[in-house]
């Protein structure tokens, strides 16, 4: 039998397509793949809130990946207001974003609360009272492991120096992150967190099927007419990452936009890096951790519409500061925990912080679309020999002695990590 270890490099959740105005929307729009037409005047209640000074550091430091306040064609910076260009293909239909002469409050129309607009925790056993928290474990896991490329499976050898019942499981991540959230409910609600899961299945949570892509993905492609999922494996593919990579994260994101509106959501994941013939798959040598908080937007991803007006939204929700604040403190702890060295990007797609080496800006789609503080996790590597291995000797109490080295089940040091993080964020930062 062959065992093929289908596995991406980087899980991507805004996926480059040609981009086609979304369903339902003015032929205006210049949109992401399933993206929304923006309602500008949701930026109304923003009017007069943010200096310039405030917002050319914010634009600068973490939201503009190149540099200077505004060589964008779409973001004009001027003394009183900064000019945004409302449609791609009309430039010269704007909306103009006033200026605060001195720094104020943000606007009330924000969902989420700060750590400092919280009341006082009710005793110092449960710092995160009353703080609500969404928990995302990323992918979908189950019989949609596969599709999502997040499964591998490496066969027993017989060099291998752990016993094959060890050794003999696909690893997916969609599950692994799962059984983590579950443990991290747990850990939070204990100290008086009112936490939601975004997901409890190994189920997709959007209602929709790669098959209602087909057309989309058809048109995007520019395939053949004649072209169908049956005899063009290209267009099948593009069908479902339109299901998975989009459609499934803009599921998630009413979810938390529109019904659970937390102050924070905490997005799982484990990491990989790319190995040779995926019909001959091996470990690499790399194993490691970081975090990801939006930011590092591209003039590319600029000029469409979406991301422009998502891009501005939150920054003027003021969700960087915070955002930098908490991942900088949870991902002291989570690299404490796991004793990981911090991944670097190689490439120019992501901006490493300035207050930690494992904190990275990005514009990832769940990053951009959850409108609340999101910090992003991106810790162990799956086909390193060590995580594997961790992985397939599932939950244990106590620890165990794994190629060498004892270690705690790596489901627990991961929702532990977290949930110190986090707490001692809380417990450092909310007031008493």
């Amino acid at each position: 039998m062959k065992h093929i270890l289908l596995l991406s490099l980087l899980w991507a959740p805004f996926w480059p397509l040609k981009a086609q105005p979304g369903a339902g929307t003015t032929p205006l729009s210049y949109l992401s793949p399933s993206g929304i037409a923006p309602d500008w005047s949701r930026l109304d209640p923003y009017q007069r809130t943010i200096t310039k000074s405030d917002f050319l550091h914010e634009w600068q430091s973490n939201y503009y990946a190149g540099q200077g306040p505004s060589p964008s064609p779409f973001v004009t910076v001027m003394e009183d207001r900064v000019r945004i260009v409302k449609h791609f293909k009309h430039p010269g239909e704007v909306y103009d974003l006033l200026f605060a002469a001195c720094p104020s409050p943000p606007s009330p129309a924000r969902t989420w609360r700060a750590v400092q607009e919280l009341p006082p925790a009710s005793s110092l056993e449960k710092p995160l009272d009353g703080v609500r928290i969404a928990i995302d474990p990323g992918h979908i896991g189950g019989e949609w492991a596969r599709m999502e490329q997040r499964w591998f499976f490496i066969p027993p050898r017989e060099t291998d120096s752990s016993p094959p019942a060890t050794a003999s499981q696909p690893v997916k991540e969609g599950e692994i992150v799962l059984r983590v959230a579950e443990l991290l409910e747990s850990k939070l609600t204990e100290k008086g967190a009112k936490v939601s899961l975004v997901r409890r299945k190994l189920e997709p949570v959007t209602t929709k099927r790669p098959h209602d892509f087909v057309a989309e993905a058809r048109l995007a492609g520019n395939f053949p007419p004649a072209a169908n999922p049956e005899n063009n494996r290209d267009l099948a593919s593009t069908a479902e990452r339109l299901f998975y990579l989009n459609d499934e994260i803009r599921a998630r994101a009413r979810m938390i936009n529109e019904q659970l509106k937390p102050d924070l959501a905490i997005c799982l994941h484990v990491n990989a890096e790319p190995w040779g013939d995926p019909e001959n798959p091996d470990f690499v040598a790399a194993n490691h951790f970081h975090m990801l908080i939006n930011g590092c937007y591209s003039d590319a991803e600029i000029a469409f519409d979406d991301q422009r007006f998502e891009l501005l939204l939150r920054l003027l929700q003021r969700m960087h500061p915070e955002e930098m604040a908490i991942s900088n403190t949870v991902a002291g702890v989570m690299a404490e925990a796991t004793g990981l060295p911090p991944y670097l990007y190689p490439g120019f797609n992501a901006r490493r912080t300035p207050l930690s080496e494992y904190v990275w800006s990005r514009n990832l789609l769940a990053t951009r679309v959850y409108e609340c503080p999101v910090i992003f996790f991106e810790p162990y590597v799956m086909n390193h020999e060590v995580t594997y291995t961790r992985v397939q000797a599932g939950e244990y109490p106590g620890t165990r002695e794994i190629l060498g080295k004892t270690y705690v089940n790596i489901y627990e040091e991961y929702a532990k990590g977290v949930a110190d993080g986090v707490i001692a964020y809380f417990r450092n930062h909310r007031r008493q």
